[in-house]
């Protein structure tokens, strides 16, 4: 949910003034949450030794990660965005993959359905800021948007709620 919060945030920035700082706290905050889940997912993932469970520790981290990129550009005013965009490129392809490997194994439909909205997402990203495609990067605030409710806030409070997952 917090992620939906600061993807929800990140994308509304575009179209209207919000205050950097807090944006950038903000994008730290839901960093250091969501790398303090995947200190616990990798230890988990240790202690049993299960494929499954370095899956989602991994996948823990890409997020973690992402939100730390962010912060640093937005901390050091970065002019150009190309080091996200190649993050972006390396998470869509990583999406991808796991989205691939939910079908194969048969897992979860959602699953499916959020890796490859995060892939769309992180994909949108990279042929906005490294392509430099005016067409997409003019869709990123819209993208942002719906992919913050669509794919983290509304799937994280049905899984708090015990509905999906």
């Amino acid at each position: 949910m917090f992620a939906g919060f600061a993807l929800t945030l990140n994308g509304l920035s575009y179209l209207m003034a919000v205050d950097e700082r807090v944006r950038t706290a903000i994008n730290i905050f839901v960093g250091a949450i969501i790398a303090i889940n995947a200190v616990l997912q990798t230890q988990i993932a240790i202690a049993t030794g299960e494929h499954a469970a370095f899956g989602f520790a991994a996948a823990t981290w890409l997020f973690a990660i992402n939100y730390f990129v962010i912060a640093a550009h937005l901390h050091f005013k970065a002019t150009n965005w190309k080091a996200f965009g190649l993050y972006s490129l390396f998470a869509s392809i990583v999406s991808l993959t796991f989205a691939v490997e939910v079908v194969v194994l048969g897992g979860p439909g959602i699953l499916v359905y959020l890796w490859l909205m995060w892939a769309l997402l992180w994909a949108q990203s990279c042929l906005a800021i490294l392509a430099e495609i005016k067409v997409v990067d003019k869709l990123t605030p819209h993208v942002l948007i719906v992919n913050g409710v669509a794919s983290t806030f509304v799937p994280g409070l049905l899984i708090l709620l015990g509905i999906i997952l």
